[in-house]
């Protein structure tokens, strides 16, 4: 302890008692590195996560999320939402079956397993069931809704086929090992009663009443065709059999994709197993078809070798496939369709996802069979030709490999979740981590040609499809480039991963200018909206006391080199159950999300530190490569600034193409000159600090700008700067104050050294030129060495405020001299200690050691509660340890074991944020915590997962192959199709119960914790589903009395119609018998 020659205030007599402090977390925030499936529902409009750990996620609307976890933490394989039912399905590593009820997820999931592997799941909103493919090659039924395995069992169809065809096959050796493992399930888009069962060997179309086979469909590559490994594979010579790996359905019905795993789509229609509609790649055109130049050149060459074939890359397996259909087009068939499918690209082509737009389906009548000529007819079949050739394709551009894609439709759960989708959701792989990234799916754009123009024009197109290079030059990028996508938050991992985080307090006035409104989505939002969430009741009253607690902001950055914004108050969490949540806890606000990868940037580089001025609102960015950027909130029409003439230290960035709605714009940006940066300081005045590694400061002036620097580092070289001032700067901190040695109140910048030797800087106006500049007077102080960043705080000796180079006190500056100007308090700390100076350059008034050595402290702040001041550091204990101001005495130490790990950034509340860090550089977790928990509520909040629901639409009715007519207007097409009751009968077998009805609540303390008022709206609620259910049950009485009656009316008229025509069959008799 110094001696004291100055008597000077307790600032800490409020905060000396340890019952006034409360430890204790308030939030955690994860992020899911490991994630490994994603599924979409539309009806409940839930979003569904699984991952390696075996935690599944389901995220809704605001506030909407729930977890839970598989039974030992298995993997998560396949996930799938059942609407009909609100049940949540997860298939695991183990391959057992687990069902949870979304209506409480708190409940035990029930577990099934089987006696094979689960290789696929199928199922649908308009039944209960569930179809699930066996490694041993059957189709296993589970219901839903009594939660058993249901009688109906499907035997293995791909052995059956073979077993039907064995008599005929020429070549018994092409089963290979693999055909007869089913891959993939889809339902037929528009009856029930049809299943397409995908095998390795090929395609199954099977008939669930009838328990029929009716069509096969193999793919066979000719000896001499390329197939999808082309003419430099050695097996061009014999028949290939490729394997298939997924299946998808075009919306009309009639025909249908297949993926295979050299890298090929076959196109098949639906009545025709014996040859494909056409067999392609990404780059080429029927290549089950021999190319007699093609083959001549490769026999010619002496087939293929190892040498030659090491410089062409091979193609991937097509892995997936989907056909999306849209409400485009009044032609019952539908119009444009895209196919969307993952692979089938060369070892050199980016990674990416392939969208082909296709046109419409516009086929003839077909004409009436003649003799005993069955099959489809050639008219319809170049119709269905002309409709997989694509208009136009779309690459969905991505940061790694893919490996899987999910697609998000408006709101029809049909035509197995690809109609009208407005986003698509694709799951890479980096290096360390799976990240998801999210692109908005454009409808195409295509005109469809009017009916009857096609059959006039089909020897043109049919000339179209063996003219590849036609085809190819016809194929052009889409002109509108799919914008990216908002991921719910807690998907940033990978690249996108967050590596840093910070927390920022903000007036009621700055917030609501930096956050504003943001309760309507944007396009850019993804549409989940699912369930609803609200904080229990009971703590409503000391809920709403947080309506006077600070505006905070959480800051993240990112591996991808952004920044990211949230609105972290505790405002947003004030709901009832009467009126939820409207926001997500920490809400992202992504019109201020800052992008440095649009910047002119030296070098790949990593973001260092980001600081936000809290007045006006400007943003700097030091970048690891020593790039420094400044931001400006766009608030209002800003005039870009002037390109000075002469000007080489800067670069000024007001053309820099930006992304429509982006709020900050990059404003300035010095890039790394010849000696580095190492730190940098932003006020709220309009000046940036930056310090050097060979001890030189700078400031940028953003009145003009322009750079200012102080006269003798103008004047000299490296060579003659002073041995004190040449160690790198460690700390800048701007403040409005005096020095013992000067009692104007100015703008000083102190510049800390690494070895402790300090500057103190003063800016001064020019009276003439209203410029800004450095005075030629530098104080000098012998400081703490090695303060850390953020260590540094200038303090009123009476009250305890924190001096900062804000608007009011730069105003102070700007007044008549005061005769007796308030005094300071300069504390500053590092990893050691901390000392506390009079008026910056004055007397030592304490200084003190940290209690525990053996633990490194990594951040201090200066924390304010009821007008008393204390410093607290943080350790990596992790601890805190109270001192006092001024006279840093030690007043408590408390741990923070159970609450976090290590903590990264403290305001001057006392709250805090921590994180868990994953061994892949991005974090985990961010816990967000306090010293003073007394009656804050950042509960969790009550989540009701269906609560909000679409409407469920009929399953779409067949249509006809051919154009509309006016005879297809009053006739349906075909015959009637099932329905989901029927197929839940008939899969169910007749010894299944009757539904039971929807358990009601009826436990007294579950009642008991609802008001009055609410047990009133429930039970007026329930008596509403009743009333409902009784008059649509009358309803639908009296519609079938109706029907029935409308049936002996139609009997009886028939009747009379039969008579009426004896009769006057008789009557002609008659007439004929007398010769009339």
């Amino acid at each position: 302890m110094f001696g004291e020659r100055h008597v000077l205030a307790d600032l800490s007599t409020g905060q000396r008692d340890p019952d006034d402090w409360e430890i204790g977390r308030l939030r955690t925030v994860d992020y899911l590195l490991d994630t490994r499936v994603l599924t979409y529902e539309p009806t409940l409009s839930l979003f569904a996560v699984g991952t390696a750990s075996g935690l599944i996620c389901v995220v809704g609307g605001p506030g909407v999320e729930s977890s839970v976890q598989t039974p030992e933490g298995s993997p998560v394989k396949i996930l799938q939402l059942a609407a009909s039912t609100d049940k949540l399905l997860s298939v695991d590593e183990r391959d057992r079956l687990h069902i949870w009820n979304l209506k409480d997820l708190n409940e035990p999931p029930k577990s099934t397993r089987f006696d094979h592997a689960i290789n696929a799941v199928m199922l649908s909103p308009s039944h209960t069931h569930i179809f699930l493919a066996l490694q041993s090659g059957e189709i296993r039924t589970y219901d839903l809704l009594y939660l058993k395995k249901s009688s109906y069992v499907i035997p293995n169809l791909w052995n059956m086929f073979q077993t039907k065809i064995a008599s005929s096959v020429v070549d018994p050796l092409h089963a290979l090992p693999g055909c007869n493992i089913p891959v993939d399930l889809v339902a037929h888009p528009r009856d029930l009663n049809l299943i397409f069962v995908a095998f390795g060997g090929g395609v199954v179309l099977y008939d669930l009443s009838s328990r029929n086979i009716l069509r096969a469909y193999e793919l066979v590559i000719p000896a001499g065709a390329p197939g999808g490994g082309g003419y430099h594979q050695s097996e061009v010579l014999t028949h290939r059999w490729p394997s298939v790996t997924s299946v998808a359905i075009h919306p009309a019905g009639h025909f249908f994709a297949v993926g295979y795993a050299d890298g090929c789509i076959a196109f098949w229609a639906v009545e025709d197993e014996d040859q494909p509609l056409m067999v392609r790649t990404s780059t080429d055109l029927d290549v089950n078809v021999i190319n007699g130049e093609e083959l001549e050149n490769f026999l010619q060459n002496g087939g293929p070798s190892e040498e030659k074939g090491t410089d062409l890359s091979e193609r991937q397996p097509i892995y997936r496939v989907a056909w999306c259909g849209f409400p485009n087009s009044s032609d019952p068939r539908g119009g444009a369709t895209a196919l969307v499918f993952l692979g089938g690209d060369g070892s050199d082509d980016p990674c990416r996802l392939t969208v082909h737009t296709m046109p419409a389906l516009n086929s003839p009548e077909p004409p009436a069979p003649s003799g005993s000529k069955t099959g489809l007819h050639a008219s319809i079949r170049k119709a269905m030709q002309l409709s997989v050739i694509p208009l136009e394709t779309t690459y969905h551009l991505s940061s790694g490999p893919i490996y899987d894609f999910v697609l998000f439709p408006k709101s029809n759960p049909h035509f197995s979740g690809c109609w009208d989708p407005v986003a698509v959701l694709f799951l890479t792989g980096a290096s360390d981590s799976r990240m998801v990234e999210a692109r908005q799916f454009l409808p195409p754009n295509i005109m469809s040609s009017l009916p009857g123009t096609e059959i006039q024009n089909s020897g043109k197109h049919s000339d179209v499809i063996h003219d590849l290079s036609a085809t190819l030059e016809d194929m052009a990028l889409s002109a509108e480039e799919p914008l990216p996508m908002h991921v719910p938050s807690k998907l940033y991992s990978g690249i996108g991963g967050v590596f840093y985080a910070q927390l920022l307090t903000l007036q009621r006035s700055m917030y609501d200018v930096l956050v504003g409104q943001q309760l309507v989505p944007g396009d850019a939002d993804l549409p989940i909206a699912g369930g609803s969430a609200w904080i229990d009741d009971k703590r409503l009253s000391e809920l709403r006391l947080s309506r006077s607690h600070p505006r905070r902001v959480l800051i993240t950055c990112h591996r991808d080199l952004t920044i990211r914004f949230h609105d972290a108050s505790p405002q947003l969490l004030i709901s009832s159950s009467t009126s939820p949540l409207q926001k997500n806890y920490p809400f992202t606000i992504h019109d201020l999300t800052i992008d440095l990868s649009c910047l002119p940037l030296s070098s790949a580089s990593e973001l260092a530190t980001v600081q936000l001025a809290p007045e006006s609102l400007e943003c700097v960015v030091l970048l690891k490569s020593g790039d420094l950027v400044v931001y400006r909130l766009n608030t209002t029409q800003v005039t870009p600034p002037i390109e000075i003439e002469g000007n080489k230290e800067f670069i000024l960035l007001g053309n820099v193409s930006l992304r429509p709605g982006t709020r900050y714009h990059p404003f300035l940006m010095l890039p790394r000159g010849n000696i580095s940066l190492t730190c940098c300081a932003l006020s709220d005045i309009g000046f940036v600090g930056v310090g050097y590694i060979d001890g030189s400061v700078a400031v940028i002036d953003l009145r003009g700008p322009s750079l200012l620097r102080p006269q003798r580092q103008k004047r000299q070289s490296k060579l003659l700067i002073r041995n004190q001032d040449a160690d790198p700067i460690v700390s800048l901190t701007w403040t409005v104050s005096t020095v013992s040695m000067d009692a104007q109140l100015a703008v000083r910048l102190i510049a800390i050294h690494e070895s402790g030797n300090t500057q103190i800087f003063k800016i001064i106006r020019d009276p003439e030129s209203s410029l800004y500049d450095f005075a030629q007077d530098v104080t000098r102080v012998e400081g703490l060495p090695n303060v850390m960043q953020g260590g540094s705080f200038v303090i009123d000796s009476q009250k305890g405020t924190t001096w900062r180079a804000d608007r009011s006190r730069f105003a102070a500056s700007l007044q008549t001299r005061d005769s007796n100007p308030a005094r300071c308090l300069w504390v500053t700390a590092s990893a050691r200690g901390a000392r506390c100076t009079l008026d910056i350059s004055g007397e030592r008034i304490s200084k003190v050691e940290w209690n525990s050595k053996k633990n490194k402290v990594g951040h201090v702040q200066v924390i304010e509660k009821n007008n008393s001041h204390v410093l607290v550091a943080f350790n990596d204990k992790p601890e805190a340890m109270v001192y006092s101001l001024p006279y840093l005495e030690h007043l408590h130490t408390f741990s923070l074991a159970k609450v976090c790990e290590n903590v990264v950034s403290v305001d001057e509340t006392g709250d805090f944020i921590a994180s868990r860090r994953h061994e892949s550089g991005v974090l985990e977790q961010i816990v967000f915590g306090t010293l003073f928990q007394t009656r804050r509520v950042y509960d969790h909040p009550i989540v009701d997962l269906t609560s909000f629901r679409h409407e469920i639409p009929p399953y779409p009715q067949p249509v006809s192959v051919g154009p509309p007519s006016l005879l297809g207007t009053w006739f349906r097409y075909g015959k009637p199709i099932m329905t989901g009751e029927q197929l839940d009968s008939l899969l169910a077998g007749p010894d299944r119960p009757i539904p039971p009805p929807d358990p009601v609540e009826t436990l007294q303390d579950t009642t008991n914790s609802y008001g009055p008022s609410v047990m009133k709206t429930m039970e007026n609620a329930r008596s509403g589903v009743y009333n409902r259910l009784n008059d649509a049950l009358a309803e639908r009485g009296e519609m079938l009395g109706n029907i029935e009656q409308r049936i002996d009316s139609l009997q009886q008229g028939s009747k009379d119609m039969v008579a009426q025509a004896k009769r006057l069959a008789t009557e002609q008799s008659a007439r004929r018998w007398f010769g009339f």
